[in-house]
Parts: C-alpha cells; structure tokens; sequence
C-alpha cells in the first residue's frame, strides 16, 4: 500500500492535469477566454440609446450617433445596463436614428432589457489572444466572410497551427483580408498592402461571375505571381469553388476552377485545395442561394484543409 504522500501527489497532478484540460477545453468552447480583458480600451461611447430590438444575432438601437470612425466590425461592444453584456457583430448599419448589428455573437450573454429604457453603448477594442502557430492569411470574399464562413478562422484555429494576420477581423476578432463584395482586382490592391504572411488560404470567385474571363485570368495569375515573390510566403493555397445544384452557376464554377488551377501551375508555391471534387460524393453543403457553403459545407472544408494544409 502507497504512502500517504504518494495519494496526496497522484491527486495533485490528476487535478493538475484536470484544470489544464478544462482551462485549454474551455478557450475553446466559451469565446470570452479567447480575448485579453486586462488589455481592453473604451474607444467611444454612445450615451441614452434605446433598444429597439434584439435577439441571439441581431441587436437593433436608436440613437443619432455621428462618428462613424469606431462603429464597424473590428471592434468589440458592449451594452451598459445591470452588467455589462459584450458582443460583436459581422455587419453595421445606420442611418439618421439608428443603428442595426447584424450577425452578432454575444461574448458573455445576451441582456435582459424588458424593463430598460435607455442604456449606454461602448464601444472598445478588445484584442484576441491567439495560440503561437504559423502566420497564415484568408484572403477573399463573402466565400471567407459572409454568414457561416464566420466560423472558418476559429474552426481552424482550435487546432493550434495558424495565427491569422489582416487588417479586418471578423465576427470573433480573427484576422482576415478581404471584403465582402470583393472581385479579384480589388483583393489585388489589398493584398499588395497587406502585412507579410507564411501561408495564404485564398477562396473568392463568389463576386467575378460578371468579369471579363481574359481579365479574370489576369488578376488571378497576378495575385499567385505577387505572392510568389514576396519573401515571407512559403506556400499558396486555393480553395476550388464548390459544385452547385444550379447549373449556370455550376457551369461558372468549373470553368473558375479550371483558370484557377491554369494559373496556379505556372507558381511553385501555389498548391489546389480541390473542394469541388472533394463535394463531390455529398449533399446538403450549400446554403440556400446555391453559391455559398453553409454550416455544413465549411465543416467538410475546415476537414479538407486540415488534412491538406502540414
């Protein structure tokens, strides 16, 4: 039979073992052990605002806010009312007397406001804390953007092999390049400005549908021939755009594809991530409008390009 001391030492180590769990486990599970709190600054506030609406992702105030220099995504809010309640949000927008968050992921929990009139918006910068890994770049649309592509930063990041760089941040504060709307020439002039990266994940082609295919394959080729040589970066990657049950865009998607990888050959560091073909044999990956992958379809791409991507 074991000394005391010995059962008091495995117990130790067991709950050791037990916290480092729970504490790694939960940063990735609860958002708000993803952010630097002690390092939070009030960048404006918003006083006597009141709330017109609100819900799991959609949070609607009025007020005749006028500076527009805080109020957009890459910053974190929160609501002043009997606690704090912080969140985020994937799109912006106001007009005369109101101010509607679209998109929104609650960091603590969604306020209780049945019995509030007024309240106070801040709005602060709240740095994410990321795990050391390699220093990787999505660069593209709405395909990286836009609805449930919100989720391929931090899906990929539970991992704990990138560390995302950018200028823009997404829905829970991960870096990104890109916009929206974004066709290929305009993700041309952003790249170029961009802040140097080892690895790139490009996925667009969402917004080129009515560009020119010469001028297409030219901004496509340019892109991969900038990133070729540009010192930091050891290896491209470029996601195919995926099978769609509409056949015009389909169509599209093929002959993106085919340029994609016409282009991609001609530079060493680029390498295909197939997502058409990896689709393939699936269903129930695209979300309504037969162009963007839902939930679904980026948990079968956050599968392909980890396996994929050392």
């Amino acid at each position: 039979m074991p000394p005391p001391s010995v059962w008091i030492l495995i117990w130790a180590l067991l709950l050791g073992y037990l916290t480092l769990n729970f504490i790694n486990k939960a940063s990735k599970d609860f958002i708000q052990f993803n952010y630097d709190w002690d390092s939070m600054a009030i960048l404006d506030t918003i006083e006597k605002i009141k709330i017109d609406s609100i819900s799991n992702d959609f949070l609607s105030i009025q007020n005749n806010f006028r500076n527009p220099e805080f109020l957009n995504g890459n910053n974190t809010f929160f609501l002043n009312l009997d606690k704090k309640s912080y969140f985020r949000s994937s799109e912006i927008l106001k007009d005369s007397n109101q101010i509607v968050f679209s998109g929104v992921k609650w960091i603590n929990s969604i306020p209780n406001v049945k019995d509030v009139n007024t309240a106070k918006l801040a709005i602060v910068n709240l740095p994410l804390v990321q795990s050391k890994g390699i220093k990787t770049m999505t660069l593209g649309d709405s395909q990286i953007i836009w609805r449930s592509a919100r989720e391929l930063r931090r899906n990929l990041a539970q991992k704990g092999k990138f560390y995302f760089v950018g200028t823009k941040s997404d829905v829970y504060g991960y870096p990104f390049e890109g916009g929206t709307f974004d066709k290929a020439t305009e993700l041309i002039s952003k790249l170029k400005k961009s802040e140097p990266a080892a690895y790139y994940i490009l996925f667009f082609g969402a917004q080129d549908k009515n560009t020119d295919k010469t001028q297409l394959k030219d901004s496509i080729c340019e892109i991969l021939r900038f990133l070729q040589h540009r010192d930091s970066a050891e290896k491209i990657f470029l996601i195919t755009l995926p099978p769609s049950t509409n056949a015009e865009f389909d169509s599209y998607n093929k002959n993106f594809n085919k340029t994609l990888s016409e282009c991609a050959e001609l530079y060493k560091k680029s390498r295909i991530i197939d997502l058409y073909n990896f689709l393939g044999d699936k269903t129930d990956y695209l979300a309504k409008d037969k162009v963007h992958l839902n939930d679904k379809g980026y948990l079968f791409l956050n599968k392909l390009l980890l396996k994929e991507i050392p």
